[in-house]
């Protein structure tokens, strides 16, 4: 009985030595022993691996995955203070998992601004390995490609530090503008308010901060639907024009088009905030309807206006 239980123990021994037998040979590599680095963890350094059809390919993928590595240890480490940003920060919460999987994700292009991020190169790699490897089914040649990225307390301590400062950056500009969307002076003024949060609207990878830039850039573009137009004759040849945004003037550099079905002369042009329409009704008969019509074309709105003037003599 102990005879067949040390020959099931030899078989199934050999069967997992089979089992985890290695797919592949190793045609070539860069040390004749691995490092002791290699496909491990350690304090203060990143150790990332890859394996392409080329060296420089492989290459390549580690230098993303160093950056992966990089972004998501510091989205682990990034304390929120506006309400609009998720708080936690334990990867055991299912919202802050999902802020991660979308901060890794998307970092590559969201972080591209911070200085480290672009500073991360394979020539500061403090070790590297490689393998030349044939696929023993298919033949197939691959190369795998490791590499150890210094990485110390006090450059993850930073650069934590500077995404918190870029985060609160952002976060500030949108809740000023968020608030000072009562305060618009003037039509050209909305569209600069809109480029004022593209840098945020760039910068936001989780969708609730996505969320909430877009709706205040939307707010932003529904301005003029709410433009109004209020007029008054000054005397039988001006008329002056004030544009309203929501019972409050407004100004815009922008010029109506004029057209008139006999008046002559037309001429806009800016006085104290208003614009004064000046016209010549010569030409006009007095027992018919005479009109000005005056068209504005704002950001995603054409506002027309029509007032009507006397006959000439």
């Amino acid at each position: 009985m102990k005879q067949k239980v040390i020959y099931l123990l030899v078989f199934l021994l050999i069967g997992g030595m089979q089992v985890f037998a290695q797919k592949y040979k190793v045609l070539d590599k860069s040390d004749k022993k691995a490092p002791v680095w290699y496909e491990s963890a350690e304090a203060e350094f990143i150790v990332a691996s890859a394996e392409a059809t080329t060296m420089e390919a492989a290459r390549e993928q580690c230098l993303a995955s160093i950056k992966r590595q990089i972004i998501q240890s510091v989205a682990q480490n990034i304390e929120f203070a506006d309400s609009h940003t998720i708080k936690q920060t334990t990867t055991n919460n299912d919202h802050i998992s999902e802020f991660l999987d979308q901060y890794t994700a998307e970092g590559s292009t969201r972080a591209a601004s911070i200085p480290y991020i672009k500073g991360i190169s394979l020539s500061k790699v403090d070790g590297s390995y490689w393998e030349k490897r044939q696929d023993k089914k298919t033949n197939k040649i691959t190369y795998a490609y490791a590499v150890r990225y210094p990485f110390p307390a006090s450059e993850h301590a930073q650069l934590v530090a500077e995404f918190e400062a870029r985060d609160q950056e952002m976060e500030q500009l949108v809740t000023q503008m968020e608030k000072e969307l009562d305060t618009i002076e003037s039509v050209e003024e909305i569209n600069q308010r809109i480029n004022k949060l593209r840098p945020a609207m760039d910068y936001f990878f989780d969708k609730t901060r996505q969320e909430w830039v877009k709706g205040v850039v939307e707010n932003y573009k529904k301005l003029p639907t709410f433009i109004t137009v209020d007029g008054e004759h000054i005397d039988n040849k001006t008329y002056s024009i004030t544009l309203m945004l929501k019972g409050k003037p407004i100004t815009t550099a922008a010029m109506p088009k004029l057209t008139a079905n006999c008046a002559s002369k037309l001429q806009a042009s800016p006085y104290e905030g208003d614009i004064l329409i000046t016209y010549d009704t010569e030409d006009c008969l007095r027992d018919e309807q005479n009109s000005i019509d005056v068209v504005f074309r704002l950001p995603g709105k054409v506002l027309k206006h029509t007032f009507y003037v006397s006959g000439g003599e």
